[in-house]
């Protein structure tokens, strides 16, 4: 089985957004078809309306395409395409963590700011859990925190996206305590490089599946920014199965460059 993630850049709609180019959405059919995962988690999805869209273009449309609207201000979801049936949960009224024990604390927006209103954090746009209900395997996608900084912040997004990762390792643990047979993947677009501090807490539990294949070569970015390129799209494993995971392909090359400003990444997963 093929699993995959995808930062999509902008599937929108006209009256979500900017619409994605047309040159772009063609491009973008292609290398879905050419990763050809059985699962695939998607990174800034406008609406489900924008995902069957995208999934009727596809050469080999897939049978099963979700999306659960997450708290993003600008209709970037999360969406998943698949081969097998499954179930979506998400996570978005769930409080951001301190590290302290408490909760994180800061503006909802920028009315708040301005009459200094503070509230408990959520996600930025959400943690999507995905149970396949034929075969034991939970993903969980994100997309978290950009570097992005509002000048009416309360506090840093670099902050937030610490939280998030807490918040991230926190769902994911109390999934595996209540259902202990399931394999699970934490992946998606991190935001970070993985050897940030901010993903320090990930690395006790999980493994970075790509972390072998690159190690004592070049660097490999995921992303296509010309005066930027990182590796900040990933795929975690539990340790318990991280035998099963091989072949981490990071999909580049120009066709990858002109659909996204991401490339796709995947893993194979033993039955």
């Amino acid at each position: 089985m093929k699993i995959a993630t995808y930062n999509v850049r902008n599937l929108f709609l006209h009256h979500e957004g900017e619409a994605k180019p047309r040159a772009e959405l063609r491009a973008l059919t292609r290398m879905i078809a050419l990763v050809d995962a059985d699962v695939l988690i998607l990174q800034e999805v406008g609406s489900s309306v924008s995902l069957e869209r995208l999934n009727d273009h596809l050469p080999a449309p897939y049978p099963y395409a979700g999306l659960l609207e997450g708290n993003s201000d600008r209709s970037i979801h999360l969406g998943v395409l698949g081969r097998h049936a499954h179930t979506l949960t998400g996570h978005t009224e769930q409080r951001l963590p301190d590290g302290e024990g408490g909760v994180l604390q800061g503006y909802a927006g920028e009315a708040q700011a301005q009459t200094g209103e503070l509230t408990a954090l959520r996600m930025s746009r959400d943690i999507l859990r995905v149970d396949l209900t034929d075969y034991p395997l939970s993903l969980f996608g994100v997309h978290l925190k950009s570097r992005t900084e509002r000048r009416w912040q309360h506090v840093s997004a670099l902050t937030v996206r610490a939280a998030e990762v807490r918040l991230l390792l926190e769902t994911a643990q109390s999934w595996r305590r209540a259902e202990p047979g399931r394999i699970q993947l934490l992946l998606g677009d991190f935001n970070d490089t993985p050897s940030s501090d901010a993903l320090a807490p990930l690395r006790d539990d999980y493994v970075d599946v790509f972390a072998d294949l690159l190690r004592g070569t070049r660097k490999r970015p995921s992303t296509y920014w010309p005066k930027r390129r990182m590796r900040i799209d990933q795929i975690y494993v539990s340790r318990d199965a991280r035998a099963r995971v091989h072949e981490p392909v990071i999909h580049a090359g120009s066709m990858a460059q002109q659909a996204s400003d991401h490339y796709p990444v995947s893993v194979c997963l033993d039955a």
